[in-house]
């Protein structure tokens, strides 16, 4: 009987059909086999230290338990290939799960370019590194205490699995809202909206900037889907966006309201930049600007 090695990895669903504990099947299928890739890739590099996607090579393959009603929540847990435990570093055994989310946020924060995201992480790698001392000796031969080290190692890793970070975020935008993967009280939750959905799913290098503040003027929007074009109104430019705030689904919204009276919005929106330019807005809050009232402004890049 196959047994696990450590503790679960848990892959939430949340908003859209999941809140009914519904997902696409296609889409579902999709963004398991991507989580399950990316895992079975950072498991292998943690228990065999070598970097690899060829399931060939895997001794260590990460199955899936019983979902469970959540929005809709999905686990997966490694066990050996052959049925037999093997013996290994008792340390990774009981710090697995924990590991391989810390070390996924990296290569996550990797490919989104936000080099804060993957440096937070790599510090909680290496505090469990400094603060274990059989950590120190026998999980990777102690490099993971340098953090030159561990930043080769994630770019590796993201190099390596840029397949299936592809296929990972498959039902987001479409049946679900949001997936969040992993973590603990002493650990944060890898959280995947929209726009970081967008820089995964791409072919081209994009990058995922933090909340801004713009004033701006919705030129269009589909209700059905949140898609728009707005224009930014401190330098009079046309841009592609995606409005992700729930209230777009109400009644005389203030998206839909603005649409009708050509009225500009106070927006909260994150930008995916492509060149250093932004490529796509995603708005997630808005607010009518009355004339003369008080507002913040952030020039777009």
């Amino acid at each position: 009987m196959a047994e696990q090695l450590f503790a679960p990895i848990s892959i939430r669903y949340q908003g859209l059909f999941a809140d009914q504990h519904l997902v696409d099947g296609q889409q579902f299928g999709r963004s398991i086999i991507g989580m399950s890739k990316i895992a079975n890739s950072i498991c292998h590099n943690l228990f065999f230290e070598s970097i690899t996607h060829d399931p060939r090579s895997y001794q260590i393959r990460f199955c899936v338990l019983p979902s469970k009603e959540n929005g809709l929540l999905q686990e997966i847990v490694a066990v050996v290939n052959s049925g037999q435990l093997a013996v290994f570093t008792p340390v990774l055994l009981k710090l697995g799960n924990v590991l391989i989310e810390r070390i996924f946020s990296a290569v996550v924060g990797n490919v989104l370019g936000k080099e804060t995201d993957t440096s937070k992480a790599l510090d909680t790698i290496q505090q469990m590194a400094k603060q274990n001392a059989e950590f120190q000796k026998q999980v990777l031969h102690g490099q993971m205490q340098d953090k030159r080290f561990l930043q080769h190692m994630v770019k590796a890793l993201a190099r390596e699995n840029r397949a299936p970070l592809r296929e990972l975020p498959e039902p987001i935008g479409k049946t679900v809202r949001t997936m969040k993967i992993g973590g603990t009280p002493a650990t944060p939750t890898v959280e995947i909206d929209e726009p970081t959905a967008e820089v995964l799913r791409s072919r081209e290098p994009l990058e995922l900037a933090d909340p801004i503040e713009y004033d701006v003027r919705i030129e269009g929007v589909f209700k059905t889907n949140g898609a728009c074009r707005v224009r930014l109104l401190d330098d009079d430019r046309i841009v592609a966006g995606k409005i992700t705030d729930p209230a777009l689904e109400q009644l005389h919204n203030v998206y839909t309201r603005a649409l009708d009276d050509a009225a500009p919005l106070h927006v909260v929106a994150k930008p995916v930049l492509k060149d250093g330019k932004i490529h796509r807005l995603f708005i997630s809050h808005a607010e009518i600007i009355r004339p003369g009232g008080p507002h913040k402004r952030r020039t777009a890049a």
